[in-house]
């Protein structure tokens, strides 16, 4: 796309395509006369010479299924361990509550993932403003509270780290060599 944006795109100023025909047209010439005759900066060899090389050893791909693409999305995981999702909110084990998670929607479910790996799944809400919940995702959690609607918050309690304490007087006679 980058090649394409500062190559194709960028060189239609002053000629712009008065419809997506004509646009087509263009972008087929440009692909014949400059894309494919240039020499390809990562195999070192003209584009249109690796394609004649390369098309025989192609695989077809009839009657494979397409491939599956699921948008995912970012979210933290907030201090309830639960996340929100298309409206609704949907549990995490709580030992992930403030990282970053990829969640997706793929045939019905929610899935929630550390990287690749699944860390809860739900159904999705039949409706928006509900609250499921996998009660294991919650048990364990240190120091936990219960509110009255059932919810539990984690606090998360860090200390200071410990740091030595020394005389900065060692310091300064071991770097100028003990000389006053």
């Amino acid at each position: 796309m980058k090649y394409l944006r500062g190559n194709f795109l960028c060189g239609l100023q002053g000629r712009e395509p008065h419809s997506l025909t004509d646009l087509n047209a263009q972008l087929r010439e440009w692909i014949a006369v400059v894309a494919n005759q240039r020499v390809h900066g990562t195999t070192r060899e003209q584009v249109a010479v690796r394609w004649d090389i390369e098309q025989f050893s192609l695989q077809s791909i009839a009657g494979r299924p397409s491939y599956p693409y699921v948008d995912g999305e970012l979210r933290k995981v907030a201090r309830d361990a639960y996340i929100d999702w298309q409206g609704s909110r949907y549990s995490v084990p709580w030992q992930y509550v403030g990282k970053d998670v990829w969640v997706r929607e793929l045939a019905g479910e929610v899935d929630i993932l550390d990287g690749r790996a699944r860390i809860a799944a739900h159904a999705r809400a039949p409706r928006k403003h509900l609250v499921v919940t996998f009660p294991p995702h919650h048990r364990g959690i240190p120091l936990g509270t219960r509110k009255t609607d059932s919810k539990i918050l984690i606090q998360v309690r860090q200390s200071a780290p410990i740091v030595e304490t020394r005389s900065l007087l060692a310091y300064e006679s071991a770097t100028s060599g003990g000389a006053q």
